[in-house]
């Protein structure tokens, strides 16, 4: 064990000053982020027992996080990209705390907390995504996010499982948004105290789009259909089949060592071309999980499910990030002014999927309940995602 630490940290130093301090900084927002998210939609639930309030929230913050990144391309060209990171952060902490303390029972209400978080999601992500396309390599960036994924599971396991069994035990929703506000401020601050190159801005949007690009947006979409779900719909399939904050806090705690496990191996031993059969595999994995919870709908599909969401969200995102970075740093050049606009396009993209996922909830709701929204809609979202994929891979193989 002691050489492994060492072989890590040797690992970890040979990364550019700069990923490293990204490493640290991303490690701060997962602390976080479970508090922010698992835990800010069961305190909505909790309170109001209203799917719909959840669901306006987060089609709040989906609707407004790319006019948001839109924002953040306006400020790049006058305000550091350190300072906007940390302002992202705080106004994510800060909207957190609001939703929190304010008492709310509107859709309306729910919709502006979540548009209000949108903004910092989009201040925050924006920076984020720039600085991890920027300050990484095609040479490092299986380790970078196979280190970066990994971790952050790792640390969300301890927080939310602990998190979970302190509420069901006692302790405020308000103390724990405390926390989590000082942690994302930390977040903040490490970048703020860089010294990062600010980009150059050209034209935001990108009306010349390749057809590699075309794809990659086609890509980003069938992502965001299964990454909306995955914001609420876990959470709330474990409260209302399994029971209270400590079960959710436990389950996605074993997801997390299952994540974090196979997440860290294959961000160690995989090379570029294990991307592609990896991100196909999640996605098949996670169309038969929700066909398997359509198909007998009780606690056990339910805890399996649960389980899977986390580790195939994760697999998706770290099986394309690096082919898409790779194409973004293809499709760039020497044009530095051009890269923004990637991570923008991108953003929009997938965003529109979040969306999309969150209407489907929406009008299985309100037509057949709120069972067979939980228990439907990921199989319907699953399937199509799919079926875009494999749509995709025909037309490149007829190209």
């Amino acid at each position: 064990m002691t050489n492994f630490i060492k072989n890590e940290i040797i690992h970890f130093k040979n990364l550019p000053k700069k990923a490293q301090e990204l490493l640290i900084s991303f490690f701060f927002y997962s602390a976080a982020y479970p508090m922010v998210s698992i835990f800010m939609n069961a305190f909505i639930w909790k309170n109001n027992n209203n799917i719909l309030y959840i669901i306006f929230f987060r089609a709040g913050q989906f609707v407004i996080v790319p006019i948001s990144f839109l924002l953040t391309g306006l400020l790049l060209k006058r305000v550091k990209i350190s300072n906007l990171y940390f302002i992202g952060a705080v106004v994510i902490a800060g909207a957190s705390v609001l939703t929190i303390f304010w008492k709310n029972e509107t859709i309306q209400g729910f919709f502006l907390m979540g548009g209000l978080l949108g903004v910092g999601t989009g201040l925050y992500w924006a920076n984020r995504n720039y600085l991890t396309m920027k300050e990484t390599s095609d040479d490092n960036r299986s380790y970078f996010f196979g280190l970066l994924f990994s971790f952050a599971t790792l640390i969300g396991l301890v927080v939310t499982l602990f998190t979970g069994w302190f509420i069901v035990f006692g302790m405020s929703y308000q103390l724990l948004i405390t926390v989590a506000f000082v942690l994302i401020s930390i977040s903040g601050l490490i970048i703020y105290r860089g010294n990062y190159e600010t980009p150059k801005i050209g034209r935001l949007f990108i009306f010349d789009s390749s057809y590699i690009w075309m794809k990659k947006r086609f890509i980003h979409f069938g992502i965001g259909l299964t990454d909306g779900l995955s914001f609420f719909l876990p959470g709330l399939l474990i409260l209302t089949v399994l029971g209270n904050e400590g079960v959710l806090g436990t389950l996605t705690a074993v997801s997390s060592i299952l994540s974090t496990m196979l997440i860290y191996v294959y961000g160690r031993k995989s090379h570029e071309k294990d991307h592609k059969f990896y991100f196909i595999v999640s996605a098949f994995l996670a169309l038969f999980s929700s066909m398997f919870m359509a198909l007998v709908f009780n606690k056990l599909t339910v805890i399996i499910y649960s389980l899977l969401s986390g580790l195939i969200i994760n697999f998706l995102w770290l099986t394309a990030a690096p082919i898409i970075l790779k194409n973004v740093d293809l499709e760039v050049g020497q044009i530095e002014g051009k890269r923004f606009s990637y991570v923008l396009d991108s953003e929009i993209f997938l965003n529109i999927g979040r969306i999309a996922s969150l209407a489907v909830c929406l009008i299985v709701t309100n037509v057949y309940g709120v069972s067979s929204s939980l228990r439907f809609s990921p199989l319907v979202l699953s399937l199509f995602q799919v079926l875009l994929f494999i749509y995709l891979e025909k037309r490149r193989i007829h190209q």
